[in-house]
């Protein structure tokens, strides 16, 4: 199995630690390490890293050289030009195609992740490597924990067997980011899970995929295997690109998605709430990386840079995060709205704190 780490996104709802120069995956966000670190860390030693390979855009490179300093750099695959997963999965399953058997099975990983159970969570991937090699797109199932509104649901269909002693199901229907009446209900329903976003599948699965359901993206790819060594060209190819995720490109078109449930403590560091299950609150709700003060205030997280104290006088529900040249405070209920202070930086002229 060759793994596919994702690494080109930029984080934008966890400003402002995550910046356009250096994305939350190349930041510690949690623990020692970066995440993108921990995502290759946690494959060892199911898979060498001879067999992985990360996807990013240019100016990323630096990063990953750095970062990964044992990874070859033809291991790192470059995105002309930005185009959501739909084409980061297409070009990184075409370059793979050119060194090894169509057959070869991929699992396709973000670098921004976080997995707590590691052993649990390559169980799971021995399973997808099984399911997928059986023509089968495989995703991850997450139970929800909460009626959460900014991830998307999928609802589990009939069995299609076992897997590495696991059980897998068809998934019957995907539903994108409901509204928290929907989210409360399916919180409750027993067939609904989480869509991690962690794929596997052939290589010859996905790229027949990608023909049928987008096959403009198909297309392209067909240039992009005959232009590997002309960078503008690769560049002309991909702007013509719709920026489309794999979830609605290819996995909710395509009859063959199968879906393992796992619980491996998984968690998309979506946006600055996901610290409260990463690092749990205490009797008042705080999360917090600093010394703080409280004074009547409740269910707030905190994060500053250098140890910075804080102190809360009287409020309630909010996000509160420091670095060295900016500060956001943020309505608990608002965090994925986050990603709207780019948008007005860039209108304010202010692109410095981007």
């Amino acid at each position: 199995m060759k793994v596919i780490i994702m690494a080109g996104g930029q984080g934008t709802r966890f400003w402002p630690v995550s910046r356009e120069s250096r994305p939350k995956q190349f930041v510690q966000i949690v623990g020692s390490k970066t995440m993108l670190q921990d995502t290759v860390a946690r494959l060892e030693p199911l898979v060498s890293l001879e067999d992985i390979y990360v996807v990013c855009g240019e100016r990323y490179v630096s990063h990953v050289v750095t970062q990964l300093e044992s990874l070859p750099r033809e291991q790192v695959i470059v995105e002309p030009l930005a185009r959501s997963t739909a084409a980061c999965v297409g070009l990184a399953a075409c370059y793979i195609r050119q060194q090894f058997p169509k057959e070869e099975v991929i699992a396709i990983l973000p670098s921004d992740h976080i997995i707590k159970d590691v052993e649990e969570f390559q169980n799971t991937l021995r399973a997808g490597e099984e399911l997928g090699s059986e023509g089968w797109l495989v995703t991850f199932g997450i139970k929800p924990s909460y009626p959460a509104t900014g991830y998307g649901y999928m609802l589990r269909g009939e069995s299609v067997g076992n897997f590495a002693g696991r059980p897998a199901y068809k998934v019957a229907q995907f539903v994108e980011k409901p509204d928290l009446s929907k989210a409360k209900k399916f919180f409750k329903g027993k067939d609904y899970y989480w869509n991690s976003g962690i794929f596997v599948c052939s290589i010859e699965q996905i790229l027949s995929e990608i023909n049928s359901s987008m096959p403009q993206l198909g297309q392209a790819l067909t240039e992009v295997e005959r232009s590997w060594k002309d960078p503008d060209r690769m560049k002309e190819i991909f702007s013509s690109l719709e920026s489309i995720s794999m979830d609605f490109g290819i996995m909710e078109r395509s009859k063959r998605v199968a879906m393992l449930p796992s619980n491996f403590g998984w968690s998309d560091l979506g946006n600055w709430r996901a610290l409260e299950d990463i690092h749990g609150i205490d009797s008042q709700g705080m999360t917090s990386n600093t010394p703080y003060v409280n004074v009547e205030s409740r269910d707030c997280v905190l994060r500053t840079s250098g140890g910075k104290l804080v102190a809360l006088v009287g409020v309630e529900e909010l996000v509160v995060v420091e670095t060295e040249d900016a500060l956001l405070v943020c309505s608990k209920a608002k965090t994925e709205e986050v990603k709207k202070v780019i948008e007005n930086l860039r209108k304010m002229d202010l692109s410095h704190y981007i």
